[in-house]
């Protein structure tokens, strides 16, 4: 039941964002970082998002199949602590984080399981390296991630490595790109190989 857990959090927390419509190729090579804006002033600019609303569509690269699998649905965030994704294609599944509680319905089995991260730490660790850097809460961010910053205002990255050996084994990197205060595009690299990228066109947005 754990490893489904852990399962149903990759597929569901990690292309969690908020932001324009973006292209899901990544640059070669990051620009240098600006003196005058770096990671403290993203975490600050990020914290002002009190919402965000949004359609996304998930590719995902298994090493197991020949073509990549393709998800869309909604997403929902509101500061600093809730998130929900609600898939709607090609099966319904909705995944919604109150706090510390997690809540995952539909899926393979069509039931409803609800947790606790304070139950798991390490499926809190792969939690927090989104909702984390939705807040703007780079204390809590470093705690869990090894964070790496590159790029300017106008066009960022954040590089996320996983800091307890346990969550590596599941997720080798995360890597979020954006431009001033909006996520743009989340990339992530799984241990094992696999891969997934995500698009995401914002609905409604609402800053503090």
């Amino acid at each position: 039941m754990r490893l489904n857990r852990i399962s149903a959090c990759l597929l569901a927390v990690l292309c969690f964002g908020a932001s324009a419509p973006v292209s899901l190729a990544l640059p070669q090579q990051a620009a240098p970082a600006s003196p005058a804006w770096g990671l403290p002033q993203l975490m600050s600019a990020l914290k002002q998002v009190k919402s965000a609303s949004g359609r996304f569509i998930e590719r995902k690269t298994l090493k197991m199949l020949s073509v990549p699998l393709v998800s869309s649905g909604t997403l929902t965030y509101i500061a600093p602590d809730h998130m929900q994704k609600v898939t709607l294609s090609p099966k319904p599944q909705r995944f919604v984080l109150d706090g510390d509680h997690v809540t995952i319905t539909g899926g393979a089995d069509k039931q409803s399981h609800t947790f606790s991260l304070t139950d798991d730490p390490q499926i809190a660790g792969l939690v927090e390296g989104i909702r984390s850097t939705l807040a703007g809460d780079l204390p809590t961010l470093d705690r869990f991630y090894v964070v790496r910053f590159s790029g300017n205002a106008m066009a960022w990255q954040l590089q996320l490595q996983p800091k307890d050996a346990a969550l590596a084994r599941f997720v080798k990197q995360i890597r979020i790109l954006g431009s001033q205060d909006r996520i743009q595009t989340i990339d992530t690299e799984e241990s094992n190989g696999d891969h997934s990228e995500m698009s995401i066109t914002e609905d409604v947005r609402h800053a503090r």
